[in-house]
């Protein structure tokens, strides 16, 4: 088994990678292996088909395409933004669902989210599982989720729940 781990913000404070980082350490723990992505590759023009037709899939999405595609489920830790997913989750969703190969098809994705509200951004990930559904991924049922979240509550999450968490749809 090897694990994708994706974060959905490339601000420098990140919560929600900081719970990317927590999930990497419970792996870690527990001889999970598993590939962090930077959320820096996630970076491509917002999808347009007329930018598509003219000079095709950027590089990048390209590449995320092929890590995809070599992991065998990905997880997903995404920001909530007004209540939904991260502009810069959707747009390389966009992207890679463009890519040959059907990256997404079947692919068992897990979600988490932090936020310092108190729903821990369950509202973004129910509107990504619909997304992701949409591209014809496997989405896990159990998000990993981290309401009022700051670094002591993130560095507490529990780890047989983030064990749980990792091993869904093995």
């Amino acid at each position: 088994m090897s694990i994708l781990l994706i974060g959905g913000s490339r601000r420098k404070d990140s919560l929600n990678s900081k719970v990317k980082h927590r999930i990497a350490e419970v792996a870690d723990k527990f001889g999970i292996s598993y590939k962090l992505l930077d959320a820096d590759a996630l970076d491509a023009p917002i999808y347009h088909g007329d930018f598509e037709d003219a000079e095709g899939v950027p590089e990048s999405m390209q590449v995320l395409a092929r890590e995809i595609q070599a992991a065998s489920k990905v997880v997903l830790v995404s920001p909530e933004y007004n209540s939904s997913v991260s502009p810069l989750v959707k747009n390389a969703i966009d992207w890679v669902s463009r890519v040959k190969g059907d990256a997404w098809k079947d692919k068992k994705v897990l979600l988490g989210a932090a936020s310092p509200g108190g729903l821990g951004g369950i509202r973004g990930l129910m509107h990504l599982r619909d997304i992701l559904g949409n591209v014809q991924a496997w989405t896990a049922p159990n998000f990993a989720i981290c309401p009022n979240a700051n670094d002591q509550t993130i560095a507490s999450m529990d780890e047989n729940f983030l064990q749980g968490f990792l091993v869904q749809g093995d």
